[in-house]
């Protein structure tokens, strides 16, 4: 069973990754936390976005690969 996540839902996952981590580093060194929260989501957004990007480029090249397998398969 494979799993395919929509680019909103990666950039979300990093999101929260990206702020949680962020909390727990504050809370663990004893600092506030909403500066670091928002500078975790941030940076987790702009991950998600990357790895949305490039899962999606992967997927786009493989199916262009697949297509021009099956049209040289019909023509042969």
């Amino acid at each position: 069973m494979k799993i395919r996540l929509k680019e909103k839902t990666w950039v979300s996952v990093f999101t929260l990754l990206g702020s949680l981590t962020a909390y727990y580093y504050s809370k663990a060194h004893t600092r506030e936390t909403v500066p670091y929260v928002m500078t975790g989501g941030f940076i987790g957004a702009w991950v998600g976005e990357f790895f949305a990007k490039t899962f999606e480029a992967k997927q786009n090249k493989d199916n262009n690969k697949a297509n021009e397998q099956d049209t040289q398969n019909k023509n042969k």
